[in-house]
């Protein structure tokens, strides 16, 4: 008897496109992958492995890395597909409860966001960009520097549209509009 045939098959696509899909936010959030690691409480070469389809992609994974990028579910989602497939049952749903409610910092970090403002405006020929924070510093160390990641959603409470317009058509400084 043929023990395989009752076991669960491994959906390539999916499963591709789960990897495809923490790949893609990862470079979208400029993180290493030994950072993203850490930061999710994993080993760095896990990610990898994860990412290159030799590693099983498990729920937890999928939901801190959602968590920690801020993929708006759309890592999630491809798990829920990819966990679809391989077990052949039907979408699970909602992700489980974050497993941390404070706000997740960079280690060492001592900077705390009080305040976030940003605007984008459209003259007509051009867009431009306000940005407003109010940081404090709380460790003991002088900061000077604090960079910036600016983030565009073309479809504003549509994740999923957006990653599928924006990988359809990437943001250069030239294409704004």
């Amino acid at each position: 008897m043929d023990t395989q045939a009752d076991e669960p098959q491994e959906p390539t696509s999916e499963a591709e496109a789960f990897a495809a899909e923490v790949s893609y936010w990862r470079e979208v959030r400029g993180l290493a992958k030994r950072t993203l690691a850490m930061q999710m409480g994993f080993d760095a070469s896990y990610v990898s492995h994860i990412e290159s389809g030799r590693a099983k992609p498990t729920a937890e994974f999928a939901r801190l890395a959602d968590e920690t990028m801020n993929a708006g579910k759309a890592i999630w989602n491809r798990w829920c597909d990819y966990e679809a497939a391989r077990t052949r049952t039907r979408h699970p749903g909602a992700p489980p409860a974050p497993r941390r409610a404070e706000q997740p910092y960079a280690t060492g970090s001592a900077l705390v966001v009080e305040h976030d403002q940003a605007s984008l405006d459209y003259d007509g020929t051009s867009d431009r960009l306000t940005m407003r924070l109010r940081l404090r510093n709380t460790g003991t160390e002088p900061v000077t520097r604090y960079l910036i990641r600016i983030s565009v959603d073309r479809y504003p409470g549509e994740p999923e549209r957006s990653n599928a317009h924006y990988r359809e058509h990437p943001l250069t400084g030239r294409n704004w509009r």
